[in-house]
């Protein structure tokens, strides 16, 4: 663990689920937030095996970084099969994860819920449309918000050709629904959208061939006014994850503080389990965090702030 403020990293102790010969491990999802229930930052891991039967079945442990252990956790949910490649987004103490719906959820999509405080699972079902395109779960002005996009390849020729944006708010019953904000039709296979900047306006990202004097390798999109933003990043690396990013002064409790000159004096193949320690008394700000894969396979992090 890893606060880019404080220039400091925590070694965690290894996990509690392995994988082994007879019960291999086929997928690990991470999540990291804050839980302001108990004053305390939360790394979830959920690790899916694949069964006898060709279904996967799951275990999931919880790191606490007040108490400083992982421990096993016998909450479960059954019904749904998460989508490779995604971290938990955090939305008002939960962590959230797009998901493929089974048996009563079948044939839709659905966000798997993680209550921190409570440390207790729930399947939110998503819009029908969902089905039809990828699906990238987003933080939007402290609500719940999914993109919903074409897929590359579809089967049997069932693919959305549009990009929409849905927002979960209250509504006056107390129940929550979804609600459209966006459709733009026609829309390009190669912008995907990683997340949200300033928690107020969706970011793309351009996949494959560009043009690269007019088409920028990241753009921000307001879903309220349809305006779009280049940001003067470009990239020509193979992959990159992006991080909404906090600063914050909270100590990881550690001794050890890394160099400013080479931040990164440790396991590259480790980056992917680093996570950023986002202050609760602090606002979104304008940042982005960025874990860039080069084809010499090295690894750099890059923060940007929009001044």
């Amino acid at each position: 663990m890893w606060n880019p403020g404080t220039k400091q990293i925590k070694r965690l102790p290894l996990p509690l689920i392995t994988s082994s010969r007879d019960n291999p491990i086929w997928m690990v999802f991470h999540g990291f937030g804050f839980d302001s229930f108990n004053n305390d930052y939360k790394l979830v891991r959920i690790v899916s095996f694949r069964g006898n039967d060709a279904s996967p079945f799951l275990r999931v442990e919880v790191y606490s970084l007040r108490e400083a252990v992982w421990k096993e956790i016998e909450e479960r949910f059954e019904l749904a099969l998460l989508c490779g490649g995604q971290d938990g987004v955090v939305v008002d103490g939960s962590l959230n994860w797009a998901a493929i719906g089974l048996q009563g959820f079948a044939d839709r999509k659905v966000v798997i819920s993680f209550d921190m405080g409570r440390e207790v699972f729930k399947t939110i079902p998503l819009p029908p449309v969902t089905r039809y395109g990828n699906v990238k779960v987003v933080s939007y002005m402290g609500l719940l918000a999914v993109a919903v996009y074409p897929l590359v390849f579809a089967a049997n020729g069932n693919n959305m050709n549009r990009f929409e944006f849905w927002v979960q708010s209250d509504c006056e019953d107390g129940m929550k629904r979804w609600s459209n904000m966006v459709v733009v039709e026609n829309f390009s296979k190669s912008l995907v959208p990683v997340g949200t900047w300033g928690d107020r306006e969706l970011m793309f990202k351009h996949v494959g061939v560009r043009d690269r004097e007019n088409q920028s390798s990241l753009f921000l999109f307001d879903p309220v006014d349809h305006t779009t933003k280049r940001l003067p990043v470009d990239f020509v690396d193979i992959c990159f994850q992006g991080f909404s990013y906090v600063e914050s002064l909270v100590s990881c409790d550690t001794t050890r503080e890394l160099p400013t000159s080479d931040p990164f004096d440790f396991d590259p193949l480790a980056m992917q389990s680093i996570f950023i320690a986002a202050y609760r008394n602090v606002g979104y700000s304008a940042a982005l965090g960025i874990l860039r894969a080069s084809a010499a396979s090295e690894f750099h992090f890059s923060l940007f702030i929009l001044s």
